[in-house]
């Protein structure tokens, strides 16, 4: 279950640096109140005993511990920027299956980058479109371990790629690859953390005019933000139902 204490200074932290003494000095006296809230929900919080009919039918490990989620504060990740990630939710294969097939685009002509890769259920089902490969992107050691091994596991007879990597790094920075490229983010991380990536996708497609698309689910309002202000995206599909937006580069190759 999620380690609440743990979160303490890297929250201190993050407030310094966000909002400054002044504002972060104000806000600490709620942060007693968040923390007991936070430590009695943690509390109550039971493994998952079931698993879920992918993780079933192909024989791997892609579910949250629990209630369908993995805690960032249960593991050790080596960076600082895990203060600004979200905890682990695996994507509902319809819901990923739906958005993927709305893209109007040969996927063999691109690479399928996860940004916030976990577990590698959105790698595996990728690898179900022929994609030219696949790369996930995952910070957290102990997810990334068993992406591999979730990857070496998985079998298809529909499967159209085979290319399919995990790695662990922190995604901030992460220089793209050269190519056509689908980007997926499931609700990754917050604002901030979105705003270097942006801003690196921004480089990378100055640097290499190419098409890039960027699928994102479940979007938070800063988020959005961060993406609908960017000047070399577009937004092109919006879904309420699904909850997630798609942007595609501005320049056309």
């Amino acid at each position: 279950m999620p380690r609440v204490i743990r979160t303490v200074i890297p929250r201190i932290k993050k407030s310094l640096r966000d909002h400054g003494l002044a504002a972060s000095l104000r806000r600490s006296f709620l942060l007693p109140i968040h923390l007991l809230k936070e430590f009695r929900a943690a509390r109550n919080l039971k493994p998952d005993e079931c698993r879920s009919e992918f993780d079933r039918t192909h024989d791997v490990d892609t579910d949250g511990e629990y209630e369908g989620w993995t805690y960032l504060s249960d593991l050790n990740i080596a960076s600082a920027n895990w203060i600004d990630g979200n905890d682990y939710l695996a994507i509902e294969p319809a819901r990923f299956m739906q958005v993927l097939a709305m893209l109007d685009i040969d996927t063999g002509d691109y690479t399928f980058v996860d940004f916030g890769s976990g577990k590698g259920r959105a790698l595996l089902l990728a690898s179900e479109f022929p994609f030219t490969r696949i790369v996930g992107l995952e910070f957290a050691p102990e997810l990334h371990a068993i992406a591999e091994e979730n990857i070496r596991r998985y079998h298809s007879q529909t499967q159209k790629c085979r290319d399919i990597q995990s790695r662990n790094v922190d995604f901030v920075g992460f220089s793209l690859p050269p190519g056509p490229l689908v980007l997926f983010f499931f609700d990754p991380c917050r604002g901030p953390a979105l705003h270097k990536v942006v801003a690196t996708i921004g480089q990378s497609l100055k640097m290499n005019p190419r098409p890039v698309y960027v699928v994102y689910i479940a979007p938070r309002g800063e988020c959005e933000q961060v993406l609908s202000s960017a000047e070399f995206l577009r937004e092109i599909s919006r879904s309420k139902e699904m909850n997630f937006v798609v942007y595609s580069s501005v320049v056309s190759v």
